[in-house]
């Protein structure tokens, strides 16, 4: 039976906020979804809309390219004004402009933190059981065709063992200050974090702000991310080790074993075997 055109949009757009923000885009799990919509389809096609539909309907008009003015500078007040609006926005600063209440962010810097519904309901969720809560920093660059922007997300690690981003920052540089304004907005929307394990690249920049915001009675562990570690390995096993390609090789492969042992004895075992090499 073919979903009529009226219900995919529907399902696609959610007509609870006044931007009319996709839930699919929003990041709202698919089984959520289902379940939303079966409870208010009453009896017709969306009452036995299954799984499928709904992978369809992501694939459904969300790639349209489409801009709310043909000013770039315009365009992002806009978005940044719906976002407000719907109650996702966390902060905005455009360049050119200096923000009193947070002075130590130069003029010509520029932000932008949101976090959307589904982001918001999925963290709230995540915030019920702290003695699990896991919390991952990155920075992204070329995020799109306009350079010198970097992308920095906030994830949680949900019962699944999965990734989900709770919070996004698209800043014009990446720095404790800015990072730490992103955090606070943070903490005024969902409360003091307190995440038991911290992840997040060698450079103590994140893992500071943290600190700083959220940092209180708990013992958070910091971890460095497996890929960050893996590049590390690599840059140091090229540098600093003055052998041949194939034992070089040989210890980048040792360590590997090292970084991927799960279970304590195995690991010590392995490590006086690496440093007896």
């Amino acid at each position: 039976m073919v979903l009529p055109k009226s219900e995919k949009d529907r399902i696609a757009a959610s007509k609870s906020s006044s931007c009319s923000q996709s839930m699919i885009m929003q990041g709202i799990e698919h089984h959520k979804i289902l379940e939303r919509v079966r409870e208010t389809s009453g009896q017709n096609r969306t009452s036995i809309l299954e799984k499928k539909d709904i992978e369809n309907i992501a694939a459904y008009g969300l790639s349209v390219n489409q801009s709310r003015h043909s000013d770039n500078s315009t365009s992002v007040r806009l978005i940044a004004q719906d976002m407000k609006d719907a109650g996702e926005l966390l902060y905005f600063k455009d360049q050119g402009e200096l923000d009193p209440q947070n002075t130590e962010i130069p003029s010509e810097e520029f932000v932008l933190a949101f976090m959307k519904e589904g982001q918001q309901l999925m963290f709230s969720e995540q915030l019920k059981n702290t003695e699990k809560l896991q919390v991952c920093m990155d920075s992204t660059h070329c995020i799109s065709q306009y350079t010198g922007f970097q992308l920095t997300t906030l994830m949680t690690i949900t019962d699944l063992h999965q990734g989900f981003p709770v919070a996004f920052l698209i800043s014009s540089t990446v720095n404790t200050e800015i990072v730490k304004v992103f955090l606070d907005k943070i903490k005024d929307r969902m409360g003091v974090v307190q995440a038991q394990v911290f992840m997040s690249d060698d450079d103590p920049l994140f893992r500071n702000a943290w600190y700083a915001t959220m940092g209180g009675d708990i013992t958070v562990k910091y971890l460095n991310c497996s890929w960050h570690t893996d590049r590390a390995f690599r840059k140091s096993i090229s540098s600093k080790i003055s052998v041949s390609f194939i034992e070089k090789a040989t210890v980048y492969q040792m360590l590997r074993a090292l970084m991927d042992e799960e279970e304590e004895d195995k690991f010590h075992k392995q490590c006086e075997g690496f440093l007896g090499y």
